[in-house]
Formats: structure tokens, sequence, C-alpha cells
């Protein structure tokens, strides 16, 4: 019969090998063979086998099942867009590997997490929504998550961000770091953790595993709402197959986590503070035993924690951990909720507090705790009065006796010689505890208000399942209406609130939301502190950029120049908010005023520029704008410069914003493509689009956006194959994303297809777009400088389909817009596209003075911005030779034509423009045959025709237009037989022929 000591031996050893895998824990075994009584080690064995087999048949049991092992991934496998490299771990719930994409897009590597679950019906959209909610955490220290999905055979994965590093008790191990310097590491833990429950993210898993060091000493969180993501649909559980079902790591698990408890950030504060107890004392506060869920519960809900330095084994730990430490640690795990730090970041104070000497929380605030806190931030001036003091009195030879007796004196006068500035430390520290208090019972205010958001959706979501399903969007909605009954008594922690659900709607580009939190947050700001207080100007600042998507974006520039009003009267000209605030307005002068839009983006990025500590987020920002408005005022090199600056600073950030991202990437492809760096621009727009699609989602706006952008680029450059599949994927996703009738987006991604369809002669379907496009700017943007372009690309169209008269009051007005827009900003050649566009319309009149007198305003683009020949160029001398051809003038229309024709082969150094350069051989058969030419005009007709017939649609009116004229070209010169065979077969669809002459593409 075993006996005590066998018994406790044998549990020691149990929980030992229970921690290792097959080959480790037979090499444990043979260790113990040599120095363990063989019945001992037979039960032993006995036993781990025993658990092992319980431990499988329940986990089967429960569902997800574990795949077969000879099912598992190999090195070169594929899953998903990505191929495996090697296997980094792998535990019960999954396996992570190193992968890269292997479909070419990025180089990146990733960790894929691979778990061995199979998933529920219904699960895989969930998992795209946590994807989507989980990728907005971009955060120094925490991991990004990269992508999640489910591969074409139905495995779920997720790719996360590969970090080189160690977890953080090995790394403080093997560097035998003091206790002070692994309370600096837990500090970045914490303040990952609060980044997260600040946007309604709880960790759920924390663990020395899930927390890795890198080499520079930085932690990194990994697996941040992974766990979440892994949660099991089902029924009821039991405690043990909730927590297993939720992958969670049962010795760092808060109570309330084991009894299946609804979760709030207490929860994370306790596994933080089991993980602080083991990285301190070097042990854990207890071990859990693997059996049944009464045992579970014994050990984490009715077992009290001991105190740090009663665990500790070295004696100058002990001493260490003892007051201060014990205390932090000891309400850290606290097992009722409502007697722990309330929030991370309270948890994160006391700790501070501790390494600057000053008042720790969680100890009584007794007489003598601040005489031993005083003491220790004087260490120096008592010292020193006491060394003072005995010199003193052995110069006066009174001998060891009075020594002994000055030395007292001399401390007790140190000590009334700190008493007056004690005293006044005494009051800031009052205050100071008072203010510590406050937020303590403001998080408090604000833990309790979320808890209740989830709890409410519960209580209108009987079924568990349905509740469980409820969207991000949903939560925010429902915390959104709670808050016109709740928070009254707390203010402040009203104000949190607001700030918090604000920021996620913005985050969930639900722009009208989030701007009417700001709107309620800044009446709530103005009764407690005054329409002039600081904060007033933030929350409005903050407001603009909500606005900027909602038909209430008439109100930015008020609420930026009450802003500025603020911080005028508190003198604050320099400073950060200041800077941003100078964005914001560039950003909406830019639709009213791009001379007023270029001053103010300048003088923000002067102001950011001299901070003493420059905020690089909002130093990209007004980088970015400040390009975007040199790009439209006709300065291409400035603004390319711009924008690549705007890049570097986003780079050199620990995590870069990806929409800053993608947005500098496709506004400095375009601008190379403007300076005839194509292949350049179109490798950058490559990369960003599938950079966007890889970190932000295919689904999210700026993905979408970038994608049409890139679609006109590549249709630009006569890519049109890879193009228009982009241009319609783009437009299809828009519709279904934002609606028919949002602001913002659908016209941004309209107004792209629409220049796509009319390049490709599809002018039907190009005026159906551009008319969506202008009718929403015409309601939402009336009269701003936005609507100029997509009048002109509607007249333009209106040409085409020979409805000139329409045509002409609608360029007349969008160049009208444009003119008091510009605010005399323009370069010169920045009207260019104007007066060749004028010129196509009198063209199409049979106006030929008056296009020539169009052509007679374009002005050169200087070489330092974009190198000669200018595509302008080659159309003005297109456009000339057909207006010199009309009225009557054949050697100057030849003249012209070859000018342009001549000037192809430079241009296509650059890259192709087919369009252009099918319209160039067009006007020089046209003009040969003003000068009966008729046989010569042949080739060159004939080459706008093979231009036509290898880029354009079959149908195009381009198309069209290149064979008519071939047509006539064939009966001119009596090539009667060639002719009829180059009838077109096909009759001309409904939306016409264009007029002459065809418009550029």
């Amino acid at each position: 019969m075993l006996g005590a000591e066998h018994l406790r031996w044998l549990s020691d050893r149990l929980e030992e090998g229970l921690d290792l895998d097959g080959g480790a824990r037979e090499t444990w075994l043979r260790d113990l063979q040599a120095r363990s009584d063989p019945q001992l080690l037979t039960t032993l064995r006995e036993l781990l086998a025993r658990q092992a087999h319980h431990e499988t048949a329940d986990l089967l049991q429960r569902g997800p099942a574990f795949a077969p092992p000879d099912e598992g991934p190999q090195p070169g496998d594929t899953v998903g867009p990505y191929s495996l490299l090697k296997l980094l771990g792998s535990g019960g719930m999954g396996a992570v590997w190193l992968a890269e994409r292997s479909d070419g897009s990025l180089k990146r590597r990733v960790a894929l997490k691979l778990p061995h679950l199979s998933w529920a019906s219904g699960l895989a959209a969930r998992f795209a929504r946590e994807r989507d909610i989980l990728a907005t955490l971009e955060h120094p220290h925490i991991a990004r998550l990269y992508d999640a999905g489910l591969d074409d055979r139905g495995r779920p994965y997720m790719a996360l961000e590969y970090v080189e590093g160690e977890p953080i008790d090995a790394w403080c191990r093997q560097r035998a770091l003091a206790p002070a310097a692994r309370l600096r590491l837990l500090l970045q833990v914490a303040e990952a953790v609060a980044y997260a429950h600040g946007r309604l993210v709880l960790h759920r898993d924390l663990k020395p595993g899930n927390i890795l060091v890198t080499a520079e000493g930085q932690v990194r969180l990994l697996d941040f709402g992974i766990a979440k993501l892994m949660q099991a649909e089902g029924a009821a559980e039991t405690a043990l197959t909730q927590a297993s079902g939720r992958a969670l790591t049962l010795d760092y698990a808060s109570p309330e986590q084991i009894r299946g408890e609804t979760l709030g950030t207490s929860s994370d504060v306790y596994s933080l503070g089991v993980v602080a107890f083991e990285l301190l004392v070097g042990a854990r506060p207890y071990r859990l035993k693997r059996g049944s869920a009464a045992e579970l519960e014994e050990a984490i809900t009715g077992q009290d924690v001991p105190l740090a330095s009663a665990v500790a084994s070295d004696p100058a730990l002990r001493h260490a951990l003892r007051g201060d430490l014990d205390a932090i640690l000891n309400r850290a795990l606290k097992k009722r909720v409502a007697e722990r730090y309330a929030t991370v970041d309270a948890l994160a104070s006391d700790w501070r507090a501790h390494l600057e000497g000053g008042r720790v929380a969680a100890r009584p605030d007794s007489l003598a705790y601040r005489a031993a806190r005083l003491a220790r931030r004087h260490r120096l001036p008592l010292a020193a009065g006491t060394v003072a003091a005995a010199a003193f009195v052995l110069a006066l030879g009174f001998g060891a006796t009075a020594l002994v007796v000055g030395v007292l004196l001399a401390g007790l006068g140190a000590a009334l010689w700190q008493a007056r500035k004690a005293r006044a430390q005494a009051r800031i520290a009052a205050e100071q505890a008072e203010l510590a208090r406050s937020e303590s019972r403001r998080a408090q205010a604000v833990q309790g208000f979320l808890i209740d958001i989830f709890k409410a959706n519960s209580d209108h979501q009987p079924d568990p399942a349905r509740a469980r399903a409820t969207t991000a969007r949903e939560l925010l909605d429902l915390g959104a209406q709670r808050l016109a009954t709740a928070l009254h008594d707390a203010p402040e922690a009203q104000l949190e609130v607001m700030s918090t659900l604000g920021d996620m709607y913005y985050e969930l580009q639900l722009s009208d939301q989030a701007a009417a939190i700001d709107t309620q947050r800044i009446e709530l700001l103005r009764r407690l502190h005054g329409r002039d207080d600081r904060r007033v100007a933030q929350a409005l600042v903050d407001l603009s950029g909500a606005l900027h998507s909602t038909a209430r974006r008439d109100e930015i520039v008020p609420a930026l120049e009450e802003a500025r009003r603020i911080l005028d009267a508190l003198g604050e000209r320099n400073s950060l908010l200041r800077g941003e605030l100078l964005s914001r307005l560039a950003q909406r002068h830019y639709n009213l005023s791009v001379a007023r839009s270029l001053a103010y983006a300048d003088e923000a990025v002067r102001v950011l520029r001299a901070l003493p500590e420059p905020d690089l987020d909002h130093l990209a920002a007004a980088l970015s704008l400040a390009g975007r408005v040199r790009g439209a005022i006709g300065e291409p090199a400035a603004a390319d410069a711009l924008w690549q600056q705007s890049r570097d600073t986003l780079r050199a950030m620990p995590v870069i914003p990806r929409v800053q991202w993608v947005e500098a990437g496709m506004s400095r492809a375009e601008t190379l493509a403007q300076r005839m760096q194509w292949h350049a621009a179109l490798a950058l727009a490559r990369e960003t689009v599938d950079d966007s699609a890889a970190t932000l989602g295919a689904e999210h706006a700026s993905s979408i956006v970038a994608r049409a952008r890139q679609g006109a680029l590549l249709h630009a450059a006569g890519e049109r194959p890879a193009a228009r599949p982009l241009l319609e994927e783009a437009l299809r996703d828009a519709l279904a994303t934002f609606g028919e009738h949002e602001t913002l987006y659908t016209p941004l991604v309209r107004a792209h297809a629409a220049r796509g369809a009319y390049a490709d002669g599809r002018l039907a379907e190009a005026l159906r777009q551009v008319e969506a496009v202008n009718a929403s700017r015409r309601q939402h943007y009336a009269g701003s400088h936005v609507l100029g372009p997509g009048l002109a690309l509607q007249a333009v169209v209106l040409v085409a389909l020979g409805r000139t008269a329409a045509a002409r009051e609608l360029l007349a007005e969008g160049l009208d817009i444009v003119r008091r827009g510009a605010d005399g900003a323009y370069r010169p050649w920045r009207y260019n596209r104007w007066h060749l566009d004028r010129a196509r319309l009198e063209l199409a009149d049979g106006r030929a003075g008056e296009a020539l007198a169009a052509l007679a305003e374009v002005v050169a683009w200087p070489e330092t911005e974009v190198p000669a020949p200018h595509p302008e160029l080659v159309e003005h001398n297109t456009l000339a030779a057909l207006a010199h051809a009309l009225a009557g003038d054949a050697a100057a229309a030849e003249r012209h034509a070859l000018a342009a024709t001549d000037a192809l082969p430079a241009l296509q150094s650059h890259g192709r423009q087919p369009g252009l350069e099918a319209e160039a051989w067009l006007a020089l058969g046209l003009a040969l045959r003003a000068s009966g030419r008729h046989a010569d005009a042949l080739p060159a007709l004939r080459e706008s025709v093979a231009l036509r017939r290898a880029f354009d649609v079959p149908l195009g009116a381009w198309r069209r237009a290149a064979e008519a004229a071939l047509l006539r070209g064939l009966r001119a010169a009596g090539r009667r037989e060639d002719a009829r065979a180059a009838r077109p077969a096909r009759p001309q669809p409904a939306d016409g022929a264009a007029a002459h002459p065809p418009p550029k593409v």
C-alpha cells in the first residue's frame, strides 16, 4: 500500500511528466530509473499512459478532432496562398509553421498557425469577422495578424507576423535579470494588453510562451485573440471542456475563466499577474492538477495565493519582493474580480510607482509606509547629512559615545531638513492619490459598461449561439444606445467610453456613427470643462476626421476654425495638435481652395517636423497631403519627393499604419506614371495592392480603391487584359460593400471604371458611370474642386456620342469650378487637359478655327517635371493635324501628323499608350488623304486599326471608327476588293459610332 510520502512523490512526478512529450518523457523516465523505487516507477508509467489515453478520448468526444498524424502538413505543402518552410512548434490545439506566400505577391515570411480543428457550419464567416477586428491591432508590442481564412480544402489557417525571439521567462532566466529589469519588460506587455482592451479585444491566453522578447529587448505578444478565434460552437459544456475548447493554458487562467463566466479585462489582469509572479519569483503561485473540473475549481478558485516573498527561495530575492511587489501581485491575483486591479493600466501604474520609488496604490497608506517611501527617494541627502555630522563630532573629540549620539542627531536633522519639502510633497501626493482613486473609479465604470454591453447582448439573444454570432458592429451599436442612459454619474468614464466607441466606429469605416458619438463627446466636454478647454479643441479635430466622408462635411471647417480659436487663445502654435489641425484644414480645403490647401499642408509639415519628438504618424499624413496638393497644381517632381518622404516616415514607425501606407504607395505610383516612369509605377502599384490585401484584407475600403487605381494605371499603360478585370471587380465590390449612394469610395471607383470604359470605346457604359459620379458629387460636393474633372470626363464622352451642346455646357462649368478652386495656384500647364478637350469639342462641331485657338493655349511641361516628349504634345499635334485638315490646309495637317508619329518611339521608351498611338496614326492617314495621297495613307490607317484591334474591345467605338476610316481609305485608293474584305462583319452596338475625330484614349 502506498503511503502519503509515496503519493506526494507520484503526484509531483506526474505533473513533471505530463509537461513532457514523447522522446523527452522517455529520457526523463530513464533518468529517474536509477534513483527511484521500481514499483513507484511502474505505477508512474501506468498513470502517464492512462492520463494520455483519457485526455485523447475526451478531446475526441468533444469534437473538433485531432487530424491523424499521417495527414499532417509537411515542408513544401501549400495551405491557401502560403508555402510551408519548416515547423516552428506544435501543441495539442495546433502547429505553427514558418511559411511564405507561394503566389509571388509578397516575399514576407510569416508564422502560419494551423489548428487541428474541423470547423462547424458558419464558422468561416465568423473567422473572417475576427480577422478584420484583429487586423486593427497595430501596436509595436503586438505581433500582427496578417491574414486568416480557409484553404481550398476547408482547412483553417492564420498568418501572423514572424517574430524571432525567446519566451519572456527564458529570456530573463538566461540573462539572470534583476527584478527591476523584469518589471520593465512586463510594462511593455501591459502597454500592449491595455491597447487591445481599449479596442474591446481580450487576449484570454496570456502566458510566457505567447510573450516573446527580441534581440533588442522588445516584447512582442503572440496569439492576440486567437483563443477567441478557436472557441468551439456548441451547447453547455463542463468547465474543463470549455477550457480546452478555448485553447487556453490552464495554469494562467482566471477563476471566472475556469467557471465559464462572462470575461472582462480583469481576466487578462489575473493572467498577467500569474505571468508576473512566475517571472519575478521563478515559480507559479500554484500548479493546476490535470483531472476533474472540481479539482480545477479547488486549485484556482479555492486556494489562497501565497505571498511572492514566501515562495522565493533566494534571500535577496525575498527581500526585493517583500512589500510593494508582494502587495501588487496579491492584488492582481485576487479571486474576486472587484478586488483586483480594474484595468491593466492600473496594474502597470503600480509597477511604475515601485520602480520610481513612488507610492504603490496596493499598499496601505500608513505613516510608516510614507516615511519609507521618503527615505527611499532621498537616500543621498540623508546619507550625506549623517556622514557630515559624524565627521563634525569626531573633529571635536567627543569620543565614540558622543559620535553615536551625533550620528542620531544628524540623521534627525537631515530628516527635519526634509520635512518642509515633504509637507509640500504630501499635498501633491494627496492630489495624486485622489487622481489615482478617480482613475480607478473611472476604469471600473468603463469596464462595467463594456461588460454590460455583452450582458445586454446575451439578454437580447437568449440563444447562446446567436449571442456568440453577434458582430462587432452590433455590439458597438448596442454600446452607443446604452450611452443615453449609462454612466451619468461618472462623466469622465462616459467620455472615455465615447472616445473608444468613436474610434472603433471610425476604424470600421462607419463615419456617420463615429461623427455622432464625437458630437456627443464635444457637448459633454463643454459642459464639464468649458468651451475654451484644450480637450474641446482636440475633440473638434477628431470630429473633423469622421465628418470627411459624411453628408455633414460642411461642418468640418467651422469645427476646425473653433479649434484653432481655442489653441490661439491658449498660445499653442507649435504643438502636435496644431499640426494635426493644419493637416485637417489642408485636407478639407483641397476641395475648396487648392491655394489654401497648399499653404496649410506646408505649414503642417513645418510644425510637425519642428516638434522635439516628431509624431511620425501625423508627419507622414502631412507629407502625403503636401504631395497630393503639389501634384494637383502641376508639380509632379515635388509631389514625388513628398510622397517618398511620407513613405520613408511610415517605414520608420514601429508599426506601419497600413491605410496610410497604401494611400502613399498608390499616390506615388500615379505620380510616377504622370512623370512617364511607367515600369516603376506599375511595379509599385502591384506591390501596394498585394500588401493591402495581405494586411487589411481584400474587402477593406483601401484595398478596393487601390485595385481600381491599379486597374486605371494598367489600362493607361496598355495592359488592358489585366486592367479590365480589376476595374470590374473593384466596381462590383464597391457597390456591394459601400452601396450605390455612398459618397466617398463608390464615386472614386466609378470614376476609374468610367475612364476605362471610355478608353475602350464603351461609351454608353462610360456615360452611365460618370453621370452617377457627378450626380453624387453635385449633391455632396456642390461647387467643390473635386466636381470639375468629373464634368470634363462627362463632356468628352458626350462629344464622342455627338451630343456637343450638352458637352459644351459641362466643359465650361467644370473649367469655371476648377479655376475658382485653384485660386491662382495652378501652374499654366495644368490647364492643358481643358484646352485639349475644348479643341475636340470644336472639331466635333466642325469649327476648325476655334479648335486651333484652343490648342494655341496649350503650354509645354517643363522637362524638370515630365521628360519630353510629353503625351500632351503628341495629342496636341494629332488634334492640330485634324483641325488643319478640316480647314483645308493639307500641308499643315501632314506636318503636325508626322510630328506626332515621329515622337511615338521616344514616347514608347517610357511606356506604351496605345490609344494615343492609334489616334496619331489615324490623324496621319486622314492628313495624307486630305492631300489626295490615298495610297500613301493606307499604311498609317492600317497601323491605327491594328492597334485598336490589339488593345480595344471588339465592338468599341474607337475600333469601329478606325476600321471605318480604313474602309473609306481603301475605297478612295481604288482597292475595292480589299475594302470588301476589310468591312466589319458585326453590326454596330446601340451606343453608336464615335463622332469625328476620335477622342484621345
